[in-house]
């Protein structure tokens, strides 16, 4: 016969399994993966997606400079439990993406050569996830930072099947990605835009975007007050998250 201690022992045991076993497949699974662009780049990323048996809508995560993929867990995790899969990548020279063939680089040795291929990672990211079974590559949002936003409207621009764009941030030009060129391609798509009135270049670049891209339908912009750039809006801006997820619903579910 156990003695009380053995038997309590044993309990915490199972129950320290029990918690072990949820962790491992409770509603949302992620995993770290990894895929390579057309120059051979090996991009790292994190892909979520709630634990479903469906096809499911998917979003794209695009940092902003000197930034990584953790920057959106927040985000990511929100996104998850509202069934999409969401997709989280290191831009090239960022986070774990810094192995160019036989040497390692970063973003700080970057010329304007080096941030223009970072549409290739972005592609990249739009063929991982059309390639598996469990997401619908048919519904597909980019949601990007800063110089991420930029990428995402001009990915956007020349993928159609980009049902919607949210960015944070933006500017006219970015390191050489600029984004008033891509806005006829955009066309006539839902474009949600999101900045801080004191974050000046920001805020007059979004002005220029929302006038150039009177075509598209819906176009949002959302101001807040103060300086945040980015993902740091994210941060500061309570319900900021549950607007994102709102315009997502009306937009690349019910779009």
């Amino acid at each position: 016969m156990l003695d009380g201690k053995a038997v309590f022992r044993s309990i915490a045991a199972l129950l320290l399994a029990g918690v072990a076993i949820s962790a491992a497949t409770g509603a949302n699974a992620s995993e770290e993966v990894s895929f390579t662009t057309s120059d051979k780049i090996s991009i790292r990323a994190t892909f979520s997606r709630p634990k479903t048996r469906a096809r499911v809508p998917a979003v794209i995560l695009l940092h902003q400079l000197a930034g990584n993929r953790h920057a959106w867990n927040a985000l990511a995790q929100k996104l998850t439990e509202n069934n999409y899969a969401v997709l989280a990548i290191d831009l090239r020279g960022h986070g774990d993406s810094t192995v160019f063939g036989e040497s390692s680089r970063t973003y700080k040795e970057f010329t304007d050569a080096d941030y223009a291929a970072m549409i290739r990672d972005v592609r990249g990211a739009a063929v991982y996830l059309r390639e598996r079974k469990d997401v619908n590559g048919d519904r597909l949002a980019v949601v990007g930072a800063s110089i991420g936003a930029n990428l995402s409207l001009q990915y956007a621009a020349e993928d159609m099947q980009v049902r919607t764009v949210v960015m944070l941030s933006p500017g006219l030009n970015y390191r050489s990605l600029k984004t008033l060129p891509y806005v006829e391609g955009y066309d006539k798509r839902a474009l949600f835009m999101v900045v801080a009135e004191g974050d000046a270049y920001s805020y007059e670049s979004c002005r220029q975007i929302k006038e150039a891209a009177e075509m598209a339908s819906p176009i949002k912009l959302k101001a807040y007050k103060g300086d945040d750039h980015g993902t740091a809006l994210l941060r500061t801006h309570e319900g900021l998250d549950e607007i994102i997820i709102a315009w997502l619903l009306n937009h690349l579910v019910n779009g």
